[in-house]
């Protein structure tokens, strides 16, 4: 075994104890968890597309629903997860298409977001299909929130 392999098995048993050893490995930084945002989303398709992005010391989500209608559309926050949930209908009844492209579908998107956000600190803006859901950085909120 080398020494090089000997020292990092020491300093892990030297600092396996300590509080926030294991804390720092399962619950990184805000720093750390938006440095691979696209690990944070999660979705069985493609479908809807989104974007997250920080600007201006918020997080900003995003999301296009073009043609969803909002009433329909589920947005709940549970721990650090964010679930976007609704269904794409297209179909126009007593309508003979000649040709159909676009699907009808149910979609699920979950996105991991820091676990220090709350429901209410998400504002909802939707605009030209495209729904966009902001939240502070940790930095933006005030001590004792």
């Amino acid at each position: 075994m080398s020494f090089d392999n000997l020292k990092k098995i020491y300093q892990f048993s030297e600092n396996s104890h300590k509080k926030d050893y294991w804390k720092d490995m399962f619950e990184p930084s805000e720093k750390e968890w938006f440095s691979h945002p696209a690990a944070s989303i999660k979705n069985s398709d493609a479908f809807p597309a989104c974007d997250f992005y920080l600007f201006h010391s918020r997080y900003y989500i995003d999301i296009e629903l073009p043609g969803i209608d909002l009433n329909q559309l589920s947005i709940h926050l549970n721990n650090n997860q964010l679930r976007i949930e609704g269904y794409y209908q297209t179909i126009i009844p007593d309508c003979a298409y000649l040709s159909k492209e676009r699907q009808n579908k149910h979609f699920i998107k979950n996105i991991k977001i820091p676990a220090y956000v709350k429901e209410k600190e998400i504002n909802k803006k939707y605009e030209n299909g495209i729904l966009q859901l902001s939240f502070p950085c940790k930095e933006m909120r005030k001590e004792g929130m």
